[in-house]
């Protein structure tokens, strides 16, 4: 498999260290990239170690341990900034995070964290108004965005005597979803899913029953159901410098998603291409708001009519992120003109065409149902296949891991998807 190496900034004036929270392909991805293009190595705050990171030798792990909660994840932190500030005052460190109780832990201590590291700035405000599904679809719809129709259910007083949820007045089938994911990533409970699809009203008003019993009171949402499968959802990635600049992004279709109710949606194959109308939406819903950092919009194209629907911002990179590295955005220099040489860079759009898979793409021709599609895939898997982890010469343990993770996704596929569908579920 080629490695697909970024376009390089100028070396950084002054030297520097990323420390990043976190254990996904995202955050190794992101590592990577610094590492090919400065060979700097990145230390890794986490609970604990898995596959995407084990073994690493371009990180440096530090672990809180595994039952660590968010007090002594954050002592962690700010002991390793403390430290690396004291042994060479001099080196700029990088703090960086690839989820969204990371991203909001960060925001709630930024003084704090800042006398050590430097890091992109957000107000909890401004956190949540762009995490929030909901005030997200406030957005697109003052900037004449196409978002899908959405239900706000409130569970915050689910214990009182004859709650009742708000009722739905959106034709079936519905998607239902957390309003803020950062809310409900730590909430487990019997039937708990990401995301799901609901055929009936009677499915809703079982699923309100599961949500109650799991002790659910955070905002839910019930949206219109855009049509289409995994072949019509595209992603976003991009970094916002502080000035407010849209300074690297690059764009994706999307080939297949994960189908475990766990982890559905989160893609697992997609192709690059430059896609000028989801870049230009990307400018101004992000300009919108105070917003700096890595970005990550979600989309949707309706196979009715052809129009773009603007689902949601993960205010992260995204455990894909690195597809942008390798059509040429460049994320890792974005980063660094903007934290650590402190220059105004010159935007950039990734431009190249690269298939992009952390399954086995010889699952992909079964799975992508349009002909011409598929053959695109096909000449984009000649030239090379795109694996973030899949990096390391030499390092046997980590590409063991790669085949056995690649193993572990058919099987899910197997069990989850056994064949394609129109809706995706």
């Amino acid at each position: 498999m080629p490695s697909v190496a970024p376009v390089p900034s100028p070396a950084p004036d002054v030297a520097f260290r990323p420390v990043f929270l976190g254990t996904d392909p995202g955050t190794y991805g992101l590592a990577r990239a610094l590492h090919e293009s400065y060979g700097v190595e990145t230390t890794l705050v986490s609970r604990g170690q898995t596959g995407a990171i084990a073994h690493s030798r371009i990180l440096r792990p530090v672990e809180a341990g595994h039952d660590t909660g968010r007090a002594q994840l954050l002592a962690t932190l700010l002991a390793e900034g403390r430290t690396a500030k004291e042994r060479d005052p001099d080196v700029t460190l990088v703090l960086g995070c690839n989820s969204d109780s990371h991203t909001d832990l960060i925001a709630q201590h930024a003084e704090e964290l800042s006398a050590s590291f430097a890091f992109p700035r957000m107000s909890p405000e401004t956190l949540e108004q762009i995490a929030d599904k909901h005030q997200f679809g406030q957005i697109c719809e003052r900037l004449g965005l196409p978002t899908p129709r959405t239900t706000v259910v409130h569970f915050g007083d689910a214990d009182q005597p004859g709650w009742t949820p708000e009722p739905i007045e959106i034709t079936y089938p519905v998607v239902a979803k957390p309003a803020n994911s950062a809310h409900f990533e730590n909430l487990k409970f019997p039937g708990a899913q990401k995301v799901w699809f609901l055929q009936s009203p009677q499915d809703w008003q079982e699923l309100v029953k599961v949500l109650v019993s799991g002790g659910v009171r955070q905002d839910f949402l019930v949206q219109e159901h855009i049509p289409g499968d995994d072949t019509h959802q595209l992603s976003i990635v991009g970094y916002v410098d502080r000035t407010g600049r849209l300074t690297a992004v690059a764009t994706a279709q999307v080939l297949l998603g994960e189908h475990d109710p766990t982890t559905i949606g989160n893609p697992i194959a997609m192709i690059t291409t430059p896609m000028p109308e989801l870049m230009d939406a990307a400018e101004r819903i992000l300009g919108a708001v105070d917003y700096w950092g890595f970005a990550n919009i979600d989309a949707k194209r309706d196979p009715r009519t052809g129009t773009i629907y603007y689902m949601e911002v993960n205010p992260r990179m995204g455990r894909n992120s690195f597809y942008a590295t390798a059509a040429g955005a460049d994320l890792a220099g974005a980063m660094v003109d903007d934290l650590v040489r402190g220059v105004e860079r010159e935007p950039v759009r990734g431009t190249r065409e690269v298939l992009y898979s952390i399954v086995s793409p010889a699952v992909l021709p079964y799975y992508v149902r349009d002909g011409a599609l598929r053959r695109r895939v096909l000449r984009a898997a000649r030239r090379g296949i795109v694996h973030p982890l899949l990096y390391e010469r030499g390092n046997w343990r980590r590409r063991g891991y790669v085949m056995a993770n690649r193993l572990n996704h058919a099987k899910k596929l197997a069990r989850f998807y056994p064949r394609p569908s129109a809706t995706g579920f």
